[in-house]
C-alpha cells in the first residue's frame, strides 16, 4: 500500500480531502459518544441526595434581589414564582433603573397580589460600572436585610420548594456561593425552540459534564450567596465592569477561600427570542465570552460540532452511507439523550417538535462557535463593548451624555454618572 502510494500520491486537495473525512468521522463519532456520556454523567451530578428536612426554625432568613429591565414574557409568573415560596422569611427586592420601566406595572400587581410578602422597589440609574445588571444590583444593595442572599434574573422562574433546597450547602460554613443547573422550557416559535435547544441540547450536557468531572463554576440564572463571603470579595464593585459576572463572582469567592456547590434544585429559563438574528447574536456574544474567559478550553470545543463538520465532509467529499449514517446516528443519540436528560433527571417535558430543529440548531451553534474567534466586541443594549482576555468591558460607543451634550443622559460606564432619575437610591413601596 505504501508503494502504491508513494508511485502514485495523491494531489494536495485530495489529501486535505481525506483528512478532513476523517477527522470529521472521528468528530462526529466523540460527539456521540459525549451525548451518552453527558447522560450519565448527568444521573450522578443531578441525582438527588437524601437529606433530612430542615426545621424552619434552622432556615436562614434570605433576600433576594431581582435585577429587571423591560417586560419579558411570563414576568408576572416568573416573579410570582419566587413570591410563592414555601420559606419562613424572605425579603424581594426589585431593582429598576427607570421608573417608566413597564416592569414597575407588573410589580405593582405583585404587591396587590401577594400583600404579605416583604417587598421593595429600588429605582435608580446611578452606575459604578459598564454592566448594566450589576449597576441595578448595587444600586439596591443598601436595601438587603438579611445575611443570605439570592440574585436571580428576571427569566427565570422556580418551584415553591426553590428556597429551602438552594440555601442547603450553606449550612456548611465553608461554602460561600451556591448555583444552580438551569434548564429552557416554555419556549414559543421557532426562534424561542432554537433558544430552548441551544440551552438543553448544547448548555446543560457540557456543564453535567464539567461537573461531574470535579469542575466548579458558577451559573448566573440563579445563585444563593453567603454575605460575608460576597463582600470579602469586594461585592458587586468588583464585577461591575464584567460581561461574565457570573463566572467571575464565582471564581472570586473561591480565590476568598470559600466553597461553590451546586444546588440540588434546577431552575427554569423562558426563552422570550423573537427571530433568527436575536438568537444567533447572543449566541455569539456567549461563545466570545467563554473564549475570553476560558481560551484553553475553546478550542476543544470543536470536537463537539460533529454533526456540522460531518455536513461539511459530505459537501466536500460527497454523500456516502458512513457519512450519512453517522449524520442519522448522532442525531437520534443528541435528540435521546437531551429527552433523557429533561424527563427522567428533570422531572419535566421534552418538547419533542423542537428536536426537529437538532440540526438547524448544531448548524448555528458552529457557526457561532467560529464567529467567537471574530473580533472581541460585543452589543449590550445597543452600546458597543470592547471584551478583554479577563472578560472586562470598556466602552467602544462614545458616552451618550457626551453626543446629547448636558443633556443628562446616562454614559455606558462610570465615569459619566447619569443624572438620577427622581427619587433615584429610595426605595418605594
Amino acid at each position: 500500500m505504501l508503494e502504491a502510494f508513494l508511485a502514485d500520491p495523491p494531489s494536495l486537495t485530495e489529501l486535505i480531502k481525506s483528512v478532513f473525512s476523517v477527522a470529521a468521522g472521528f468528530a462526529g463519532v466523540f460527539s456521540a459518544g459525549f451525548c451518552l456520556s453527558s447522560a450519565v454523567c448527568g444521573s450522578f451530578v443531578l441525582r438527588p441526595k437524601r437529606r433530612a428536612e430542615v426545621p424552619d426554625a434552622d432556615l436562614p432568613p434570605v433576600t433576594m434581589l431581582k435585577p429587571l429591565k423591560g417586560r419579558d414574557r411570563g414576568l408576572y409568573q416568573n416573579l410570582a414564582s419566587f413570591c410563592s415560596q414555601d420559606y419562613p422569611r424572605f425579603q424581594i427586592v426589585f431593582a429598576l433603573d427607570d421608573t417608566n420601566d413597564p416592569a414597575a406595572e407588573v410589580i405593582e400587581e405583585l404587591k396587590k397580589d401577594f400583600p404579605e410578602t416583604d417587598m421593595e422597589v429600588v429605582v435608580s440609574s446611578t452606575r459604578i460600572g459598564c454592566n448594566p445588571k450589576i449597576n441595578n444590583l448595587a444600586n439596591a444593595y443598601h436595601r438587603v436585610k438579611h445575611d443570605t442572599l439570592v440574585i436571580a434574573d428576571s427569566d427565570i422562574r422556580v418551584r415553591p420548594d426553590f428556597l429551602r433546597v438552594a440555601v442547603r450547602p450553606l449550612r456548611d460554613p465553608r461554602v460561600g456561593i451556591v448555583t444552580c443547573f438551569y434548564r429552557a422550557c416554555g419556549a414559543k416559535g421557532v426562534w424561542g425552540m432554537m433558544d430552548e435547544l441551544a440551552i438543553n441540547a448544547h448548555f446543560l450536557p457540557q456543564a453535567l459534564t464539567a461537573a461531574f468531572m470535579g469542575v466548579k463554576f458558577a451559573m448566573g440564572a440563579a445563585i444563593v450567596l453567603r454575605r460575608s463571603a460576597f463582600d470579602k470579595t469586594g461585592g458587586f464593585k468588583n464585577l461591575a465592569d464584567h460581561i461574565a459576572d457570573d463566572f467571575f463572582l464565582g471564581r472570586s469567592i473561591q480565590a476568598a477561600g470559600f466553597r461553590l456547590a451546586f444546588a440540588e434544585t434546577v431552575v427554569d429559563v423562558i426563552p422570550d427570542v423573537h427571530s433568527y438574528e436575536e438568537h444567533i447574536r447572543h449566541q455569539i456574544r456567549e461563545h466570545r465570552v467563554i473564549r475570553l474567559c476560558k481560551p484553553s478550553e475553546y478550542g476543544g470545543i470543536l470536537l463537539l460540532h460533529g454533526f456540522s463538520l460531518l455536513t461539511l465532509r459530505m459537501a466536500f467529499v460527497g454523500p456516502d452511507a458512513l457519512g450519512v449514517g453517522l449524520l442519522a446516528l448522532l442525531w437520534a443519540v443528541k435528540a435521546a439523550s437531551v429527552a433523557w436528560i429533561q424527563e427522567r433527571l428533570l422531572d419535566g417535558r421534552v418538547n419533542l417538535r423542537s428536536l426537529w430543529l437538532l440540526p438547524l440548531s448544531e448548524w448555528t451553534a458552529f457557526a457561532s462557535w467560529i464567529c467567537g474567534f471574530g473580533y472581541n466586541r460585543v452589543v449590550w443594549r445597543g452600546v458597543f463593548y470592547a471584551i478583554h482576555p479577563n472578560g472586562k468591558l470598556t466602552p467602544l460607543t462614545p458616552p451618550l451624555a457626551a453626543r446629547a451634550g448636558a443633556g443628562g443622559l446616562p454614559s455606558p460606564c462610570a465615569g459619566g454618572r447619569s443624572v438620577p432619575a427622581a427619587g433615584a437610591g429610595a426605595p418605594t413601596g
